[in-house]
């Protein structure tokens, strides 16, 4: 039943976004787009190989599809079809209270403690910079995007606010998101930021406001999004398998909304169970 309704569910997306059935213009048109979406956000759900969300996908539903193809799919499929799939798991056009934080994925298996036993002398490949916005209230991720080579986290933030369709009214975001320019984009776009200011602010008219008047009732909830992180870490894992910027992105973007979806179904059997 479970199943059923995951991929009733992934169809109601794409149709509420207006994706295409087929998303190739030439050649036999074999596959529709919510299959190629379904066996990737199944293999990430249930932490799959390729040839394993093959057999998954040929056991529940009798969907006969090679696992090369759902390979190709993740190299091949644009990110902004994955960025309008993750908004359209969100169904308000307004957020009170969000906030904005960054983590990282490991690129490689091996745990420190083996890379040690081996002596291993050349450096470890950084890690995936992941920065999202959340829903406070209804857990639920916003928006996302993922970078191979990390960077400043604050320049990601008008990037964020902009692929979101649920703008925030209030931000909340941690001392390294410290910067008057941002606060100054994010109140200019009809958001309200919230971060706490570093030792010896003299500086900035935003952040004279939060020195002196800091909310810090409000703030504190902003480790919601630490447990979302966490939460993302313990259902998928905390390691990428991909090595492409695109795959590591399809991967990245199906996790977050095979959460969204996961928690949309949890509240639909919660609420049923109460009524």
């Amino acid at each position: 039943m479970k199943e059923v309704k995951l991929v009733n569910k992934i169809k109601r997306l794409l149709r509420k976004v207006n994706i295409p059935r087929y998303l190739h213009r030439f050649g036999p048109k074999k596959f529709r787009t919510y299959i190629l979406c379904l066996g990737l956000i199944i293999k990430q759900i249930y932490c799959l190989s390729y040839r394993r969300a093959m057999n998954f996908l040929d056991e529940y539903y009798e969907i006969d599809i090679h696992w090369t193809t759902l390979q190709k799919a993740a190299k091949r499929l644009p990110k902004s079809l994955w960025q309008s799939l993750l908004a359209a798991t969100v169904d308000c056009q307004q957020v009170y209270l969000a906030a904005a934080d960054g983590t990282g994925f490991s690129r490689s298996g091996p745990s420190q403690y083996y890379l040690k036993r081996i002596d291993r002398t050349y450096n470890i490949k950084k890690s995936i910079q992941t920065i999202t916005i959340i829903d406070v209230k209804e857990k639920k991720f916003l928006s996302g995007n993922f970078f191979v080579k990390p960077h400043g986290e604050a320049k990601r933030i008008p990037a964020l606010h902009k692929q979101s369709i649920a703008k925030p009214e209030v931000l909340l975001l941690d001392k390294g998101f410290d910067a008057e320019w941002l606060h100054k984009w994010l109140e200019e776009h009809g958001t309200f930021s919230i971060a706490p200011v570093r030792k010896n602010c003299r500086r900035g008219k935003h952040r004279k406001i939060l020195r002196d008047c800091f909310d810090w009732y409000l703030y504190w909830q902003r480790n919601i999004v630490e447990s979302l992180f966490s939460a993302l870490k313990r259902l998928f894992g905390s390691t990428i398998k991909s090595q492409k910027s695109r795959m590591i992105n399809a991967e990245m973007f199906c996790r977050l909304i095979a959460y969204n979806i996961l928690t949309l179904i949890t509240d639909f059997f919660y609420r049923a169970l109460i009524d």
